[in-house]
């Protein structure tokens, strides 16, 4: 495996090289002759330096010199702190000299090379490192500092020592091939310059380099008559050692494993430190001493190293090792695709390599692999996507991976204002209302979802905000209104949820198993399903879900984007939220009921992780013990002190079984728990198994249960029974399993589906454990994850008492359901969507990112009614740690490549009500522009769209400045060719604000009323129909209108309440419109599935006076004669649209903006950019700039002289640059 080291300093380095890369005692099986280092890399040839490493030479590069001259290449800094004005102070870390990349084989194959004699062992290990190195060496990436992404160099330097021993353990030296490869810290750019490394590439090529190392070795192996096999820890071993001597040979690695245990500490950071701490002072041992004392070891295990090197001459010349390497390779590939796209929409490039030599170890080579990969991407079977822009490889997805998420985004989009609403506005205002415990943000959301016309509408709820009595009242509705109900989830609790609250529910999986056998479907029947925890949904999952619906089916997708995501690919419910899908949003939480927690909650819903934590931290729930053991004992007491109403939340399984040990050790010390407890064989899921890992038999392990769901008739196994696997041939893909009659077979894995793998473990229980089932259970009525607490054991059958409000007892046989564990601590996943009055979070920072980040801590902390705490070995660095985004990838990122991390800071602030911070973010980031005058201001934006008119839009208060802004911008884009020189006089009607619709004066002849609502059988006003204002009589309130089929009608606004509240009235204008005019639509239009609001731009106009237009979905939309009329400008606003996801430009004065700091609130979360162009009409002062109304802070005006600038006039050529 490779191992690379924390950076080393140059008196690190230098040290290292006298004392242990160069010394005789690191390579015994040299004969006592000192080590002689060889240079590698591609910057090695470029300097000179080439064949054995000098002292002199590998010094100079210590110091960032170059090898041959002395010449300083990077600059050398010593380590030292600053003091701030604040008190703090800064510390500058001293210069890098380099990493230490080691390369090791497992132990299996030092000892047949050194042991056993094999020195082509050797020769093959040297091969491999030099093949790892050379493909490492393409990720080398220079630093550009500031926060610019690292150039890819290709270019490094390396200095390789290759040692044979490893230090002693109580004298012993262990046999243990290794390299070390010193990677200096230094690259050259394409100019020629040189800088220092980017060290973060190497650490994420670790495992890719690793597969490299140990493939290129083990296919060498295998040609020369070696079997291999993989290890316990998975890494690929010579066949034919037994455990003991492999572990009685390692027992350098066995001392740091007890040494970290005994610290309590884990994680690679600790190992290094383990591995320092249990250094033994240098032993003069002689080459003849380390080798008999070698030889002792292995005759005392029977001289394996030599019978193994034996066996495999004689099979070299037994057979020729000849494998079909294309056919493997192609093999191996197909596997990584298969598996890796199961997982994550996109994968990086790297990932699909590793898990493809993985797959061909000692089958293929990597050259062979690479080929194959480049060769399925030239083909298209893989697609090269836009990573993040620091990424330091390619990223690919699937063409069928596309196909699933466009045919998502395209059920959304084609669903639009396409079905009339569950109910009318005021019904479901009614509805809403009907609860009086409901709050605002429950009653909107209801409103919002009835009265909804779109197909596929989102609910988003966080945490805690009372989304089932939401649901509850929603069903409801639509029962109301003739729709049949039913309620759909990924995992089986969350469709027992569904249940509680009167939704007939059950799992994704089962309404996708459901038969139609070929019967046309129930048109006529209106559905409406609930999709709840949507969030946990894979792609394929919400595809296949939307295929099956008839046209008369609605759907309801609810979720929480910042609690887990699903284990397979793709994040549908953000995804679909990033494309437009409606979504109401239910913000207010209300499960904590301690103030002070729901403070430091409402941060960690919306990703303010640190500010979260922080808040934790100062009300004291946080308590750090660095120690492991000492950690969970604590976490034991506490939750055994006050059990009640407790669960603990850990994020792994292995932690989660430490502390259910503890607190059962805890709970019997204090009498708590009974003590007639019994063993029993429980079972639990391997889920690091994907679909592709199931058909091949190396990723069994031999004791593995086997539970089939479909069966076998020609292996004689029976639907849904069980099976052991008794043996594992990985080189003949077979398995064999003992059936539960005796009798064993043996088969290929790829033959059989639907093949669920569990591992056996014991497991005690008692009376009043805690416990938790561990998959669903029809018979029980039982969901993956429901909690009890065990009521009696007699013989094999348990009692267990539910938690629940209905306190239901479940009684079962232990010897045929075998799916439960302790339920006192519950992953973090496992403890989505549960409630309790007192959390107990255990936070390790040395645990890995896919388990340590902000999905944890929301979901962990936010299940606390009453308090949080949380246990981790280091409070310092927590925040930053659980700060970390896991996110699932997906294929059409519709947000990340648009929106910068800044932006949506940004937007969060003012969503937040903390417009001075996101002024700030803007302010650094240059997105603030000041003008001495207006129309200098003005002009700038007018030229600012124009260079960046593809979805944007320009926010300005006054609407005498929209005029003026509108004029100067056609203006612009005709002089750049971007809008026709010919101009179409058309008539649109212009939407009026009337202050009082019920007041007749405010009319004019003329204007149009398009109503929502009529009065058809008083009146003679269609639903939905338009009529004319001919006159207005102001002293009885009556307006007299002309309707479309010629009819007048006298009606009092004020009567007709209801019609005239949802009316919308219009003024009939002229505007010249051009092709290529940005346009907004002012009218829902049903037949186009166009809402008031969309954006468009003008491909043609009819003499007739009709437009084509393309929308910015992409669509052609053809506006008759009737339809055109409802379009204006698009080029400005008086306020921000709500819905609107491309570029902002504000500009106003300043005190306008300050006036209108509501409306920035309103900013989508999928805007692309803002920009803020502010003047003073001509003097800006800090008194009224944009901080003194709490937008931002004055940004000062680099070049100009301090003091008043009222004088100061911006030129025409400043005038596009702003500040």
């Amino acid at each position: 495996m490779l191992d690379i080291s924390k950076p080393l300093n140059a008196a690190q380095a230098q040290n290292y090289h006298k004392l242990d890369y160069t010394s005789p005692t690191q390579s015994y099986y040299a004969q006592g002759d000192a080590v002689k280092g060889e240079w590698q890399g591609k910057l090695a040839e470029s300097m000179g330096v080439s064949g054995e490493v000098s002292a002199l030479e590998f010094s100079r590069l210590t110091e960032g010199q170059h090898p041959m001259t002395g010449e300083q290449m990077v600059r050398h800094r010593i380590a030292t702190e600053y003091a701030n004005p604040d008190g703090s102070t800064t510390k500058a870390v001293a210069h890098r000299a380099g990493w230490d990349a080691m390369f090791a084989p497992a132990k299996s194959v030092s000892l047949t090379a050194l042991v056993g004699g094999d020195d082509r062992i050797r020769v093959a290990h040297r091969e491999a490192v030099t093949t790892a190195l050379e493909e490492l060496e393409k990720y080398t990436h220079a630093r550009l500092g500031g926060n610019k992404p690292a150039e890819q160099t290709g270019k490094f330097l390396v200095a390789k020592f290759e040692h044979d021993t490893a230090r002693p353990v109580d004298g012993y030296a262990a046999p243990q091939l290794h390299t070390h490869a010193v990677i200096f810290n230094v690259t050259q750019r394409a100019d020629g310059t040189t800088r220092a490394l980017q060290e973060q590439p190497f650490f994420e090529s670790q495992n890719f380099i690793t597969a490299v190392y140990q493939s290129e070795l083990m296919f060498r192996l295998r040609s020369i008559g070696y079997e291999i096999e993989p290890g316990e820890s998975g890494a690929p071993e010579i066949k034919g050692f037994s455990t003991d001597y492999l572990k009685a040979s390692s027992l350098r690695r066995e001392k740091i494993k007890e040494e970290m245990e005994r610290r309590g500490v884990s994680g690679p950071e600790a190992a290094e430190i383990a591995a320092r701490s249990t250094r033994e002072k240098k032993h003069t041992l002689t080459p003849a001493e380390v080798l008999a004392a070698h030889r002792e070891v292995a005759a005392e295990y029977g001289n394996q190293p030599q019978r193994v090197v034996a066996e495999a001459r004689q099979r070299a010349q037994a057979q020729q090792h000849n494998p079909d390497r294309v056919a493997h390779a192609r093999e191996a590939v197909t596997y990584a695709r298969s598996s890796l796209f199961e997982r994550e929409a996109v994968s990086d490039e790297r990932l699909l390599l590793r898990d493809s030599l993985r797959r061909g170890m000692g089958e293929t080579t990597y050259t062979q692999v690479r080929a194959e990969f480049e060769a399925r991407q030239q083909r298209g079977d893989f697609l090269h996507v836009d990573g993040h822009k620091y990424a330091s490889s390619r990223s690919f997805t699937t063409p069928e991976t596309i196909a699933a998420e466009r045919a998502n985004i395209a059920q959304v989009q084609a669903g639009k204002n396409t079905v009339q609403s569950i109910m009318s506005a005021e019904q479901a205002q009614q509805q809403a209302r009907s609860q009086e415990f409901l709050n605002d943000s429950q009653r909107r959301v209801i409103e919002e979802v009835l009265n909804s016309t779109d197909r596929i509408q989102g609910l988003q709820g966080r945490a805690g905000t009372g989304k089932t009595s939401v649901l509850r009242s929603i069903r409801e509705g639509a029962e109301k209104s003739g729709l049949i109900v039913e309620g759909f989830a990924p995992t089986s609790r969350a469709a027992g949820q569904l249940r509680e609250v009167g939704i007939e529910a059950s799992t994704f999986q089962s309404f996708l198993a459901r038969r139609t056998d070929g019967a046309a479907p129930e048109t006529a029947v209106r559905h409406l399903y609930m999709l709840d925890e949507s969030s946990l949904a894979s792609t394929r999952q919400m595809r296949d879900f939307f295929q099956k619906l008839t046209p008369n089916d609605r759907v309801l997708v609810v979720g929480d984007t910042a609690q887990h995501q699903g284990v397979d690919a793709g994040r549908p419910f953000q995804q679909m939220q990033e494309a437009g899908m409606r979504t109401a949003q239910l913000d207010r939480i209300m499960r904590q009921r301690d103030p002070e927690l729901l403070k430091a909650v409402e941060h960690l819903s919306k990703s303010e992780t640190r500010e979260g934590i922080t808040l934790l931290h100062e009300q004291g729930r946080i308590t750090e013990v660095s120690n492991r053991q000492e950690r969970i004992a604590a976490i034991a007491k506490d939750y055994a002190a006050r059990p009640e109403n407790t669960i603990v939340v850990s994020p792994d399984n292995k932690s989660r079984q430490e502390i259910n040990e503890a607190i059962r050790s805890e709970l019997r010390q204090m009498g708590k728990l009974q003590n007639d407890g019994q063993s029993f064989r429980t079972l639990s899921h391997r889920s690091d198994m994907t679909g592709a890992d199931r058909t091949w038999a190396a990723r069994y392990n031999v004791g593995d249960v086997l539970q089939y769901n479909t069966g076998s008739k020609e292996l004689g196994i029976e639907r849904d029974s069980f099976a052991r696997v008794q043996a594992v041939d990985a080189k003949a893909n077979l398995l064999t399993v003992q059936r539960s009659d005796g009798e064993t077979v043996a088969y290929d894995p790829r033959r059989l589906r639907g093949v669920n793998v569990f591992r056996e473990q014991e497991r005690e229980f008692a009376t009043n454990d805690r416990l938790q089932f561990v998959a669903p259970l029809k018979e029980l009525g039982v969901a993956n994850r429901d909690l009890g607490t065990v009521q009696s054991i007699q013989n094999s059958r348990m009692t267990v008492l539910m938690d629940g409000k209905d306190k239901r007892v479940v009684s079962f046989d232990t010897a045929s359901v075998r799916v439960f564990d302790h339920g006192y601590a519950v992953t973090s996943h496992s403890s989505q969507g549960l409630t309790a009055g007192r959390v107990l979070a255990h936070f390790d920072t040395e645990g890995p990112r896919a388990l340590i980040n902000r999905r944890l801590a929301y979901v962990a902390i936010s299940r606390a009614s009453e308090d949080a705490r949380i246990y981790t070995n280091n409070a310092a660095t927590l925040g930053k740690r659980l700060a970390t985004d896991i996110s699932k990838t997906a294929a059409i990122d519709l947000h990340e490549s648009n929106v910068p991390a800044g932006i949506q800071r940004v937007v969060s602030s003012f969503r937040d009500n903390e417009p001075a911070m996101a002024t700030a973010i803007l302010q650094q980031d240059g997105k603030v522009h000041e003008y001495a005058s207006s129309e200098h201001r003005i002009a700038a934006v007018a030229l600012a769209y124009a260079a960046q008119q593809d979805r944007s839009i320009v926010f300005a208060p006054d609407p005498d400045e929209r005029h003026e802004l509108t004029t100067l911008i056609r203006d612009e884009l005709r002089q750049r060719g971007l809008l026709a020189p010919e101009n179409h006089v058309l008539p649109v009607l212009i939407e009026r604000q009337l202050g009082n619709p019920r007041l007749a004066a405010n009319y004019q002849s003329g204007d149009e009323i398009h109503y929502k609502a009529g009065s058809p059988v008083d009146h003679g006003i269609a639903d939905h129909s338009i009529s004319t204002v001919l006159t207005v009589d102001a002293k009885s309130n009556l307006l007299t209108v002309a309707t479309r089929d010629g009819s007048e009608v006298i009606y009092n606004p004020a009567l007709l309440r209801k019609q005239t509240d949802q009316a919308r009235v219009f003024r009939s204008e002229e505007r010249e419109i051009a092709n290529g005019e940005r346009i907004r639509i002012t009218a829902s239009m049903r037949e186009l599935h166009v809402r008031a609001g969309d954006f468009a731009t003008v491909e043609a106009v009819g003499d007739d006076h009709s437009v084509s237009v393309r929308h910015d979905s992409g669509r052609m939309l053809a506006l008759s004669e009737e339809q055109a009329p409802h379009i204006e400008y698009g080029y400005t606003a008086g306020r921000i649209p709500q819905s609107f996801s491309g570029r902002v430009f504000a500009t106003g004065e300043a005190q306008s903006l300050a006036q209108h700091a509501q409306d920035f609130a309103r900013l989508s979360g999928q805007t692309r950019d803002l920009v803020l162009y502010t003047s003073e009409g001509g003097r800006f002062s800090r008194e009224q700039s944009i901080a003194a109304d709490a937008i931002g802070q004055t940004v000062s005006m680099p070049g100009l002289p301090s003091g008043d600038r009222a004088s100061v006039e911006l030129s025409v050529e400043q005038f596009g640059k702003g500040r």
